[in-house]
C-alpha cells in the first residue's frame, strides 16, 4: 500500500479536523492573554490554510494517489529545491531576484504532494508502532488519531520572557511570521523596559496548530522529525501529559522533551523504510563545522551563570554570557543575543545544546527501556506529574 493510500485510510476523519483545529486553536489562544498586533493569529491561519488543505486531500482521495517511484522522485525534488532556495536567500545580496522566484514558484507546485507523501509515510510507521485509536461507536476500525496533518509554512517567531535574577520561562508568546529584526529588537526593548525582565525573539523550526506550520527543510531525516515531533504534541493534547502542559515548566519541559525524543525516533524509522535517494550532482558540499563543542560551551556557560545569578551578581552574569557570544561569533557559532531569556527557552527542550536538567536523559532512557517508539509514547502520555517519570524508569520502564 502506498503512503498516499494509505494516509487516506482515514480520510473520513476529515470531518473531525474542523473540531481538533478549534481545540488546538483555543489552546495556543490561551496562551497569549494579553493581543497585540505582532502576535500570532492561530485562528486567522487556520482560516486561511485549512480549506485549502482538505480541497487538496478530496482530490486526492478520488484521483488514486501516486506510485512509491513518483512519491521519491517529487520528494526529492522538493528537498533539492529547499535547498537551493536556501542558499539563494542566504547570499542573496549577489543573488538573483529572479532565480529565486522560480524555484519558490517550483516548489509552491510540489508543496501539498511533499506535506501528503510525509504525512502517509509516517502514518505508516506510527500504525506499526500501534499508535493506533479505536473511534467512538466503531471499536473494530483503527485509526492514527489525531491524522498527521502538515502545512509548511513560515512558523510563527516566539517572544520568551525570563526574570533577570534567574534563569525561568515566565511567559512564551508567540508572534507573527516574517517580523524584521528591527521590530524583534524594538519588541525585546519595550518588554525589559516595563520591568526587571530578559527578553527574547527568536525563530522556530515547527508549531503545534493543527495542521502543524513546519518551516520546510532540505535534511529529509531533520524535516520528518520536526513533523513528527509536532505530531506528538497532537497525539498529547488529548492524553493526561498533554492536558496538563501548561501545569507547570516541569511539565512544558516533559512535554517537549517526550516530543523530541520520540519525533527523532520516528524520523528514523520514517528514513529507514522509506529513503530517499539524494542526487550526487546536485548535492552542495557539506559546509565546514565548527571547532568549538557549542553544547559543552554553552552548557558550561549556563552553569556559570546560574553561580552568578544567585549570588545578585546580574550585571556580572550578562557581562558573561555578551562575552561567550562574541567569542562563539568569532569561531562563526553566531547566536543574535545571549540572555536569561535565551536559556530559560532552551531549557524546556531537555535535549538541546546548553540544557543542565536530567529530563532529557531520563527520557532517552524511558525510550530505551520501552522498547520501542509506541509503548514510550503510550507511557509517556499517562504521565500527570514529572515525579512519575522517575517512578516508571525505576520500574524498568
Amino acid at each position: 500500500m502506498s503512503s498516499f493510500a494509505r494516509r487516506y485510510k482515514g480520510w473520513l476523519l476529515a470531518l473531525a479536523i474542523p473540531v481538533i483545529c478549534l481545540l488546538i486553536a483555543g489552546a495556543v489562544s490561551l496562551a497569549v492573554p494579553m493581543p497585540d498586533e505582532d502576535d500570532f493569529n492561530v485562528v486567522h491561519w487556520e482560516l486561511r490554510h485549512v480549506p485549502g488543505k482538505w480541497l487538496y486531500l478530496t482530490g486526492q482521495f478520488f484521483g488514486g494517489g501516486l506510485s512509491r517511484e513518483d512519491e521519491d522522485e517529487r520528494l526529492q525534488r522538493f528537498l533539492l529545491l529547499t535547498d537551493q532556495i536556501r542558499g539563494v536567500e542566504v547570499a542573496f545580496a549577489a543573488g538573483d531576484a529572479d532565480e529565486l522566484q522560480a524555484l519558490l514558484a517550483e516548489r509552491d507546485e510540489l508543496e501539498n504532494d511533499a506535506e501528503a507523501i510525509i504525512e502517509g509515510r509516517l502514518t505508516a510507521v506510527l500504525e506499526e508502532a500501534g499508535l493506533e485509536s479505536s473511534l467512538p461507536f466503531f471499536p473494530a476500525a483503527r485509526w492514527v488519531f489525531p491524522p498527521v496533518d502538515v502545512e509548511f509554512d513560515e512558523p510563527p517567531r516566539s517572544l520568551s520572557i525570563s526574570p533577570r535574577s534567574r534563569i525561568e520561562l515566565i511567559e512564551r508568546r508567540p508572534l507573527r511570521p516574517g517580523l524584521s529584526l528591527d521590530e524583534a529588537v524594538e519588541r525585546e526593548a519595550e518588554v525589559e523596559s516595563a520591568g526587571n525582565v530578559s527578553a527574547l525573539v527568536g525563530s522556530l523550526s515547527g508549531a503545534a496548530t493543527y495542521p502543524s506550520i513546519v518551516a520546510p527543510a532540505g535534511d529529509y531525516r531533520r524535516l520528518v522529525s520536526v513533523i513528527a515531533h509536532e505530531w506528538v504534541h497532537h497525539y498529547l493534547f488529548f492524553k493526561p501529559l498533554g492536558i496538563r502542559y501548561y501545569n507547570s515548566i516541569e511539565l512544558r519541559t516533559l512535554n517537549e522533551t517526550v516530543a523530541d525524543v520520540a519525533g527523532d525516533a520516528l524520523a528514523a524509522l520514517v528514513v529507514e523504510r522509506y529513503p530517499v535517494p539524494a542526487d550526487a550532482s546536485d548535492v552542495e558540499p557539506e559546509p565546514d563545522r565548527p571547532t568549538v563543542d557549542v553544547d559543552a560551551f554553552l552548557r558550561e556557560l549556563r552553569l556559570d551563570v546560574e553561580v552568578l545569578l544567585p549570588a545578585g551578581q546580574i550585571e556580572a552574569a550578562e557581562a558573561l554570557m555578551e562575552k561567550r557570544r562574541l567569542e562563539l561569533a568569532a569561531q562563526d557559532v553566531v547566536f543574535r543575543r545571549i540572555n536569561q531569556a535565551f536559556f530559560a527557552a532552551r531549557g524546556i527542550y531537555a535535549t538541546s545544546p546548553g540544557a543542565v536538567d536530567p529530563t532529557g536523559e531520563q527520557v532517552r532512557t524511558l525510550l530505551e527501556q520501552a522498547g520501542g517508539v509506541g509503548t514510550f509514547l503510550r507511557t509517556a502520555a499517562g504521565f500527570t506529574s514529572a515525579a512519575q517519570l522517575d517512578e516508571a524508569l525505576q520500574s524498568g520502564g
